[in-house]
């Protein structure tokens, strides 16, 4: 429990530092601008400098969170699966003899065997 608040005690520090990173850019494009006379242009440049920052400091916690995924499946003998390793999902799967149809069998009227009846509109237009 106490590992679950470290976690997000830490990134949920990502937000405040995207934050801070671009505001700071923007300041000192401003008191650049003032010092120099160049109005508009050290703010822009510095404002994407901190959009630079921003982003450097959400990729450094997404791989940090890959990495502690990794470790965690590594430690729990779950392993991530591989390309090719694991059963096909069910959207993956050859098409049944009931797919295809707009409505579900449950709402099916019918005799019950769970078969649209003829009349049952397709929703894969051949």
């Amino acid at each position: 429990m106490k590992q679950d608040w470290k976690a997000v005690g830490s990134y949920g520090t990502v937000g405040l530092e995207m934050v801070l990173s671009i505001l700071l850019g923007l300041f000192i494009g401003r008191w650049l601008d003032g010092k120099l006379g160049t109005e508009p242009v050290m703010s822009v440049l510095w404002f994407f400098f901190g959009l630079g920052a921003a982003g450097k400091a959400v990729h450094r916690a997404w791989k940090e969170m890959q990495a502690v995924a990794a470790r965690e499946e590594r430690e729990e003998g779950n392993p991530a699966p591989r390309f090719g390793d694991r059963e096909p999902r069910q959207d993956e799967r050859s098409p049944g003899p009931n797919d295809g149809y707009r409505t579900a069998p449950s709402d099916v009227p019918g005799d019950g065997d769970g078969r649209p009846r003829a009349d049952v509109e397709r929703h894969d237009e051949r």
